[in-house]
C-alpha cells in the first residue's frame, strides 16, 4: 500500500458504507414495527410473531404483504428522519471552528 490519499475512492467507499447502513437500519426498523404491530395489536408472543413473519413467504393473501410492506415502509421513513436529523446536528453553527487535518473549517453567515 502507498501513502497516496484518494478522495474519490474515500467517497465512494462512504457513500456505499452509509447506504448499507441505511437498508440495514430501514429493515430493523421495518421488521420492528411488523413484530411491534403483531405483537400490540394481535397480542401475539414473540414466537408467533416469528413464524408468521416466516411464514409470509407462502401466504397468498394480499393484505398481510400489504401490512408488512407497510411496516417496512415506515422503517425506511424512520431511517430517512434519523439521517436526516443527524446530518443537520452534524452541520457547524455560526461561529464553530474546527480542524480537519491541517486545514481550519470556519462556519460563515
Amino acid at each position: 500500500m502507498s501513502n497516496y490519499y484518494d478522495p474519490w475512492a474515500h467517497a465512494i467507499h462512504l457513500f456505499f458504507s452509509r447506504l448499507v447502513q441505511f437498508l440495514l437500519l430501514s429493515l430493523l426498523l421495518g421488521l420492528a414495527v411488523w413484530c411491534g404491530l403483531l405483537h400490540w395489536v394481535f397480542e401475539a408472543d414473540w414466537r408467533a410473531v416469528a413464524t408468521s413473519t416466516w411464514a409470509m413467504t407462502s401466504i397468498t393473501d394480499p393484505r398481510w404483504r400489504v401490512i408488512l410492506g407497510q411496516s417496512l415502509a415506515i422503517g425506511v421513513l424512520l431511517s430517512g428522519w434519523l439521517f436526516t436529523w443527524l446530518l443537520g446536528r452534524s452541520r457547524l453553527r455560526r461561529g464553530e471552528r474546527h480542524h480537519r487535518g491541517a486545514r481550519v473549517i470556519d462556519a460563515q453567515d
